[in-house]
């Protein structure tokens, strides 16, 4: 899950729609549609207005799922308060994590005060000996994405050495897949064995392969990656059916 931008007060709206509402409701979905999940992952924007009452309720509605998640940071969010108030769930600036016989590699792909990406050299190093070594098969998570999604407005906020990146990837073929949020959309483009992945975010969606900002009239939803014993990766996006909220269609950002 993605982008869920919470706000402390609960009827907080992010272009008109209410960012808790919709994280509640995509939860619950991701909690009883899809087969029982082993963990969740959360890739960044996580609190819209950097607040600590919207840290403290993304904990207290993900510790109720019973269930081990793990976040990375934003371009919205606040890396103290996360480390502060998320505790261990709250990753970076490169972390591995064992999920069965695969590696989950976290990496924070934000600077402050910048809205697109900059991973930076010493981050860089850090993915290159995480990935190098474990030769599990492996999934790195980040926030924005490393290459270009076809909308001109957003891929100015991409990250800015993401073919470094994909430089590590191409150079290590345990690597399976790229996972980010940032975008707010459905995205998926495969180089050679491994796949970038984008997901659409719990509240509002951008319309995708536009030039300017525009909004999109998709629900909101989630993204289901299954990690096979063999070193096969299967994923869907799933959304919300029928949810009621709908984003303005006339706003020219956010």
């Amino acid at each position: 899950m993605t982008d869920p931008h919470l706000f402390a007060d609960p009827e907080g709206q992010l272009l008109d729609v209410t960012t808790r509402r919709s994280f509640e409701a995509v939860l619950e979905l991701a909690l009883a549609h899809s087969p029982p999940a082993d963990a969740l992952v959360l890739t960044g924007d996580l609190v819209h207005d950097e607040s600590r009452e919207g840290y403290r309720t993304l904990r207290r509605l993900l510790d109720r799922t019973g269930l081990p998640y793990y976040c990375i940071p934003g371009n919205h969010d606040s890396r103290a308060l996360m480390h502060e108030l998320l505790g261990p769930a709250a990753l970076g600036p490169v972390t591995a994590r064992k999920h069965g016989g695969w590696n989950l590699v976290f990496l924070d792909s934000t600077e402050p005060g910048r809205e697109g990406g900059r991973i930076g050299p010493d981050r860089l190093a850090a993915l290159r000996d995480a990935v190098a070594a474990d030769p599990s098969p492996a999934v790195i998570f980040l926030h924005q994405h490393p290459i270009p999604v076809r909308s001109a407005w957003m891929d100015k906020l991409r990250v800015e050495d993401g073919d470094e990146l994909i430089g590590i990837c191409d150079r290590h073929t345990h690597v399976k897949a790229l996972v980010c949020g940032h975008i707010h959309q459905e995205f998926e483009h495969r180089i050679e064995d491994y796949r970038v992945l984008g997901t659409p975010s719990t509240c509002v969606q951008f319309a995708p392969r536009q030039a300017d900002f525009a909004i999109d009239t998709q629900a909101p939803g989630y993204r289901e990656i299954t990690l096979l014993p063999d070193g096969a990766l299967e994923t869907r996006v799933v959304r919300l059916d029928g949810y009621p909220e709908r984003p303005s269609q006339t706003a020219g950002g956010y």
